[in-house]
């Protein structure tokens, strides 16, 4: 079967276990066609092992001062929106035409999904965010705009798939009976090679492990480090320098893994894939998620709920004192947790991929559609180039204006 295999680029959690499952599909005999951008054309080009990949336009999220500015961000895929959905139309004939795929899976990719439903192939769906949707409580009721604009996101980057495996750590809290716009297959999250040949060596040296994807919590770490001189740290991706009890280290993938695996705790952000791999390996988190992404914030809720750590909107040195002093009943909660290093998930995967190979339509009219749709939606963009741009650009002044 030919798969086309949409990841976003954004951050190294969606392309890390992306390329996992891409391996596995290909161990059984697959042939996938990545399209990525940003983060996972960096990554994908940092392997040794070779993959099948195209670069196409992506999003980007804007921060200042280390907190997502959600106008801004909205602002800027808007304004870029026509001009990326043409060269996306681009890459996408060319797909149709020499790859011609069977199927198309997505890891919150939303352009690979608009060609799924374009040209009528199967789509599955695997990724954690559409949990912010479908979530039974409200992790922090302040936080509206932030909920508003993920949700929308979510909306707009997640097409109705065939199967959407949603990944999930806390599979208690997912409202099922909200979920009518997706059919869910819940599982574990992905867990890469490299942690599961370290759950072998998890051993407890007392350090705190320290990891951030913005600059969000350097005063923070910096109070932390003063309050608590009797606390080792090491820390990575963050603009400081050695102190007594701080060892700040340079990003190197094996050294990182092997800090995680030996650690006390983890203070981070709200990322879902390095939450994941702490939870898999036992260690406690302490979550201080980036503001504006609410994403997050729904992660360090989860944590929270689960009694696998504590979260906090900012930094705040008595809860964190209040974390270090459960450190023992966390990680009693986390022994109960099971993943089975991913063998749920790719009997599920094989499952849904041979319900769809079972029902595919006959391939004797790909030919048509690979010639009718891209001469329909070459026409639609034409149409939209003449009559419709203008009135956008004038739309986009108006939302400039606001910043």
């Amino acid at each position: 079967m030919k798969i086309l295999y949409g990841v976003s680029g954004h951050g190294n959690g969606h392309i890390t276990r992306s390329v996992y499952i891409i391996k596995f599909l290909e161990s059984k005999g697959h042939k996938v066609k990545i399209l990525t951008y940003g983060q996972g054309i960096k990554y994908i080009k940092s392997r040794e092992d070779k993959f099948d990949y195209m670069n196409i336009s992506g999003f980007d999220i804007y921060y200042r001062d280390g907190i997502v500015r959600n106008y801004k961000t909205f602002y800027e895929f808007m304004k870029k929106l026509p001009l990326n959905s043409a060269k996306q139309l681009l890459v996408f004939f060319r797909v149709v035409y020499d790859f011609k795929p069977h199927i198309v899976i997505s890891d919150f990719e939303p352009f690979s999904q608009i060609l799924a439903k374009s040209i009528g192939i199967p789509l599955i769906d695997i990724d954690n965010n559409i949990a912010v949707n479908i979530v039974k409580d409200n992790p922090d009721p302040s936080s509206y705009s932030e909920k508003f604009y993920t949700k929308a996101t979510v909306h707009l980057f997640v097409r109705k798939a065939k199967y959407h495996f949603l990944l999930a750590f806390a599979p208690e809290h997912i409202e099922i009976d909200k979920n009518k716009k997706y059919k869910l297959i819940i599982v574990p999250p992905i867990i890469r090679n490299e942690i599961i040949k370290a759950k072998k060596t998890v051993v407890d040296k007392n350090f705190i492990l320290i990891y951030q994807t913005s600059n969000s919590m350097v005063d923070g770490i910096k109070k932390l480090t003063e309050r608590f001189k009797s606390i080792d740290f090491i820390a990575y991706k963050v603009a400081m320098e050695d102190k007594s009890n701080l060892k700040v280290k340079q990003f190197s993938n094996d050294d990182f893994i092997r800090d995680l695996a030996s650690c006390s705790g983890v203070v981070t952000n709200g990322g879902f894939t390095l939450i994941s791999e702490a939870i898999y390996l036992g260690k406690p988190i302490y979550s201080v998620p980036i503001k504006g992404q609410y994403e997050q914030r729904v992660n360090g809720f989860l944590i929270e709920k689960m009694g696998y750590g504590l979260t906090n909107n900012d930094f705040n040195e008595d809860r964190f004192e209040k974390f270090m002093k459960n450190l023992d009943s966390y990680k009693k909660n986390l022994s109960t947790y099971f993943q089975d290093e991913n063998k749920e998930f790719k009997k599920k995967l094989f499952a849904a991929l041979n319900l769809v190979n079972e029902n595919l339509p006959k391939r004797y009219y790909d030919v048509i559609i690979a010639s009718i749709i891209p001469i329909i939606q070459i026409n639609a963009l034409k149409f939209i180039f003449s009559k419709i741009i203008p009135v956008y650009k004038q739309q986009i002044v108006k939302l400039k204006s606001r910043f």
